[in-house]
């Protein structure tokens, strides 16, 4: 296939990427950089620096591409809480503006990079896909509102548009400067001998899936997905905080220093995925789990750190 993807110079995009060409699709990269590395991206890869608010750029690569996979997006929830009008221009109408490209030039599937943080606080022990998103923070709001978008466009312009709902993802080369994510920022205080900010007394339950299963996710869907679709990604199980920082003591072989940051605004306690729906439509479950996981991702950080 050829396949633009774009947001492929950051973490799940440029894992993504990878994954593609080792598949052996033609891969075209845009990225305007502003939170990605270019050195992430695949040399086997054709990049483009931009955004995907650049019409003429846009109606330059699409022709003749088989699938989109839409990654690029603000991912901080903790900023959305400062600066939640960017979220909605970069995440929802800059979607936009690629549907309108993808229209014009005759681009018929798309596979959406969307989020848990869509659900918001339910009170449940697994979210399934037919629950509906109450996001209680701007980041959620700005991924979950373009869901909506792309049934709009499928029903009206008959381009097939499915959105995979990613919950914690985590793996190699998760480099963005302020992550929120807690492995990477874990595992970089771990291998630097700095304690590890943990928040709520590690008393929240995530779903915790590889990144590499997320890039197998995405083909899959554009395989296999058709018309409109949602599908959750993860791992179908909860996981406390504490117990990933144990898995981490473990492969480290030591007690590791935790620092107690107390709450933080808009933080969900538990968010677990139902991943019945993906499993049976699409033929995809998570193959690589929580040990073998971290290992790989330590190991990358360990080689990352000392190059630095």
């Amino acid at each position: 296939m050829k396949v633009l993807v774009t947001g492929g110079a950051g973490f799940i995009g440029s894992n993504l990427v990878t994954y593609l060409c080792d598949q052996g699709h033609q891969v075209s990269v845009i990225d305007n950089l502003s939170f990605g590395f270019k050195d992430l991206i695949d040399k086997r890869a054709k990049f483009y620096k931009g955004s995907i608010s650049d019409n003429g750029l846009l109606e330059k690569i699409l022709p003749h591409m088989d699938v989109v996979f839409h990654l690029a997006s603000i991912a901080t929830i903790s900023l959305s809480m400062t600066k939640p009008y960017i979220y909605f221009d970069n995440n929802f109408m800059e979607g936009i503006a690629l549907l309108e490209a993808m229209k014009k030039t005759g681009v018929k599937k798309i596979v959406y990079s969307s989020s848990a943080s869509s659900y918001g606080n339910l009170q449940k022990d697994f979210f399934t896909e037919e629950d509906s998103p109450q996001p209680t923070n701007p980041y959620g709001a700005s991924k979950s509102c373009f869901e909506p978008a792309l049934s709009a466009y499928h029903h009206s312009f008959g381009i097939d548009a499915i959105a995979l709902r990613y919950f914690n993802v985590y793996g190699p080369a998760d480099d963005q400067a302020d992550t929120p994510r807690a492995v990477p920022i874990w595992i970089k205080a771990a291998l630097k001998g700095e304690p590890l900010i943990l928040y709520w007394q590690g008393k929240q339950r995530r779903d915790y899936v590889f990144v590499e299963d997320i890039a197998r996710a995405n083909l899959l869907a554009a395989e296999k997905g058709k018309g409109f679709r949602v599908y959750n990604v993860g791992c179908g199980n909860g996981i406390w905080m504490t117990d990933i920082i144990e898995e981490l003591e473990k492969l480290f072989g030591r007690k590791l220093s935790i620092k107690d940051a107390g709450e933080r605004a808009g933080d969900s306690p538990h968010v677990v995925a139902d991943i019945s729906r993906i499993k049976k439509e699409l033929g995809w479950e998570p193959k690589v789990g929580l040990k073998d996981g971290l290992q790989r991702t330590i190991n990358y950080y360990k080689d990352r750190i000392h190059k630095i």
